[in-house]
Parts: structure tokens; C-alpha cells; sequence
């Protein structure tokens, strides 16, 4: 939501003369277009939400590249397209496949092969973190559009967030827990990267400020065979309420293994960002089973000017509705990213970066206010309360039992 310090050779030397290249390539940029990069998993534990973040994000692409009039806070209008520098904006897409490695493989070849001035992804932190830390290093913009780790708020300059980090779920979490179960013991069970670490404290702090404490806190590995220490490990604190967080296929095991072992997911456990494994646990009946009850949080979209922006032509275009809220945070980190070339009026990525703060707080955001923080980060959010229920996720009011 790192890779170690060996850089593949067929790529030594190249990062050095991007700069030079940029340089290079900026005098036919004003009758090429604009093409954007995007890395995202398409394979792996995190395929559902990263297919849908490419759904968004060529949404965006050929809404601009029709003329679309992008809509502003402030009642306005933009129109980017068609002729957006010139040219139509294209999307070089990278398969980053739910794995550190594949996605800095994926960022080089954007960043140096492609040369594209902007590159958007991912949501997983632990992919987000080491590829922002490169693409500010080589001075290119990398908006990210689903990871929320707070270490990302240290990248630097060229790197900007379109959702909020996740230090602001803690307090929901751990109040939810409370209203309902009375709870003051508590464990996390949460991947080993970025995001997990951030989420980790982020609930532990909340419990503690409640006036409880964590238990036990857990971290794994993703994409495991095998996760039945780490829930023993839970399973030996019983603790009162417990929080845990998983991508996907991953998902689907850790609720089978704990199912296997005696617990009772149903009962106890809350989750937050259910969304993100909401669809692969619907997939598979027995498992939706295993999950009917947990509980947890989300970020919120929806709503009229999202069912008429992004749902409906979205729909129009695939053929089904989203899958996942990502793919909106998608479509809108494009339609910034286009906003701020535009108001740029050049694909000089340090040029860009100066326009994304503006043009992120006046746009009018399919998921809400983009406005971000001197730092790029998100300002805003959203969250609403649900519960996995007859294999859906539904809203839920804590303290209800329903």
C-alpha cells in the first residue's frame, strides 16, 4: 500500500538523462497532445479495483478528448479538448500487478520509455511509496489516486494525493467498536507495507484516546498461502473487537482460515475500506457467508452529480456500473492532472506541478472536494459507516445491531 536498492540494469544510466530527454521531446509537445501514464494492478489480489481505476481513468481521456466541459466549483466550465496542447490526450497503461517490484518496472518504463509528464497511481501505499519517491526524484508529477498511507505526505513536491490519508479512520473505527460491542481490548490484523503500518497506528492511538488498548497487532505478508499463525495470534489476545484490513484474493482466505479456526469474523470484526475486498467475497458464496455482519467504514461517493458525471456515462461506456468507488478517484485524478497541463498550457512536468494545488481546489470532484493541502495532500473527507450484509455492503448506523 519496496523494493530493495538494486536497480534492474537495462534501466541504469536512463534515469539519469530523463531531465534531458524531457528537454528533448518538449519542442513537438504542443502538436502531439498530452500522454498520460497510469500504473495499476490489473493482475494480482488487487486486479478488481485496479481494472476499474483504468475504467475511470479512460473515462476521463475520452470525455476530454470529445469536448467535455469540465465542471468547477464556482459554476464554470473548462473545456480541454479536443486539442489539448495541440493534440488529443492518449493513457500509456502499466500493469503493476499487486506487486512493489512489477509496479517500479512499470513507473520506469512510463517515466523513461514513455516519457510521459504525469504519471497516476496506485492505490496500494506499499506500490504508491517507493514509485512516488522515484518519479519526485526524477522531477515528473505523480498524482496517486487510491493510497493513503500518511508516510506519503513526505514524497516531496511533485507528488500529490486524491484521497485522504488514513490516519482519519482510526476515531470512526474504533467509536463504531465501541457502540456496538462495548469494546476496550482490541487487535489489528493488517498487511505488512505503508498502508498497514499507517492504519495500525492510526486505530491503536484511537483506542488508546477511548480509553482502551490494542491487544495484539498483527502484520502479514500479502499474497500468502497460508495465514493461520497470524489469526492464531489474534485468536490468543481474544480480544474484544478486531480490526483488519486486506486487498482482495487475500481476503478470501484470511476469512476461510479464520472461519477453519473457530472465529467468527460476523461478530467482531470490523473493517475498514471494506470496498476493497467486498467484490472477491461476493464472488464466492461460502465466503460472503463467513463475512456477513463485519463492519467498518468507507470512503464516501455517490450521489446526483456522481450518478450523472460518473455513474451513468460509465455505464454507458462498459456496459455495467463500477465496481469499486477507486475507479472515480481514477477519473478524477485524470481530469486534474488534464486541468493543471491545460493551465500550464504545457507538458513541462515542473510546470504542471505548479498548477495541481489550484486546479484540484477548483474542481468539482465526482468523490467530493479535491482540495489539497500545501503538502498535496487531500484536505477533505468523507467516510461513511456500513456492514457486509446478505453479500453487499449496506449502510449501517453503529449501535444499532443492524
Amino acid at each position: 500500500m519496496t523494493t530493495g536498492n538494486g536497480t534492474p540494469r537495462r534501466w541504469l544510466g536512463v534515469a539519469a538523462v530523463a531531465a534531458l530527454g524531457w528537454a528533448a521531446s518538449l519542442s513537438g509537445a504542443a502538436a502531439a497532445g498530452v500522454n498520460l501514464g497510469l500504473f495499476t494492478s490489473l493482475t494480482g489480489s488487487s486486479a478488481v479495483v485496479g481494472q476499474d481505476m483504468q475504467r475511470g481513468a479512460q473515462l476521463a481521456v475520452d470525455q476530454i478528448n470529445a469536448g467535455y466541459a469540465v465542471p468547477m466549483k464556482d459554476g464554470s466550465t473548462v473545456k480541454l479538448g479536443p486539442g489539448l496542447l495541440g493534440g488529443n490526450v492518449t493513457l500509456s497503461v502499466e500493469d503493476a500487478q499487486s506487486d512493489p517490484k512489477a509496479a517500479m518496472d512499470a513507473v520506469r518504463k512510463l517515466v523513461e520509455v514513455d516519457k510521459v509528464p504525469v504519471v497516476l497511481g496506485e492505490y496500494s501505499s506499499g506500490l504508491t511509496l517507493p514509485t512516488g519517491q522515484y518519479t519526485n526524484k526524477n522531477k515528473i508529477v505523480q498524482i496517486s489516486i487510491g493510497a493513503n498511507s500518511p508516510m506519503l505526505r513526505t514524497i516531496g513536491p511533485y507528488f500529490f494525493d486524491m484521497i485522504a490519508l488514513n490516519n482519519v479512520e482510526g476515531p470512526p473505527m474504533v467509536d463504531m467498536a465501541v457502540k456496538d460491542l462495548k469494546a476496550k481490548s482490541f487487535a489489528t490484523m493488517v498487511p505488512n507495507n505503508p498502508y498497514g503500518v499507517g492504519l495500525e497506528q492510526a486505530l491503536c492511538d484511537a483506542a488508546k484516546a477511548a480509553g482502551g488498548s490494542c491487544a495484539v497487532t498483527v502484520r502479514y505478508e500479502s499474497n500468502q498461502t497460508d495465514y493461520r499463525a497470524q489469526l492464531q495470534q489474534v485468536a490468543g489476545a481474544n480480544p474484544d473487537a478486531v480490526f483488519f484490513f486486506a486487498y482482495g484474493s487475500d481476503a478470501t482466505l484470511l476469512l476461510k482460515q479464520a472461519s477453519e479456526l473457530g472465529m467468527t469474523p460476523g461478530k467482531n470484526w470490523f473493517g475498514p475500506e471494506m470496498s476493497n475486498w467486498s467484490n472477491e467475497v461476493t464472488a464466492n458464496p461460502a465466503i460472503a457467508q463467513i463475512a456477513d455482519g463485519i463492519r467498518g467504514i468507507d470512503f464516501s461517493v455517490g450521489g446526483d452529480f456522481y450518478d450523472k458525471t460518473y455513474a451513468a456515462p460509465f455505464k454507458a461506456k462498459y456496459g455495467a456500473a463500477p465496481a469499486t468507488d477507486f475507479g472515480a478517484f481514477a477519473y478524477d485524478a485524470t481530469m486534474v492532472a488534464a486541468l493543471a497541463i491545460n493551465a500550464a498550457n504545457s507538458a513541462d512536468p515542473t510546470a504542471i506541478k505548479g498548477q495541481v494545488i489550484d486546479m484540484a481546489g477548483k474542481y468539482q470532484g465526482v468523490t467530493g472536494d479535491k482540495s489539497m493541502d500545501k503538502d498535496g495532500m487531500q484536505v477533505n473527507a468523507t467516510l461513511v459507516d456500513e456492514i457486509y450484509k446478505d453479500g453487499k455492503l449496506q449502510p449501517y448506523t453503529p449501535g444499532s445491531g443492524s
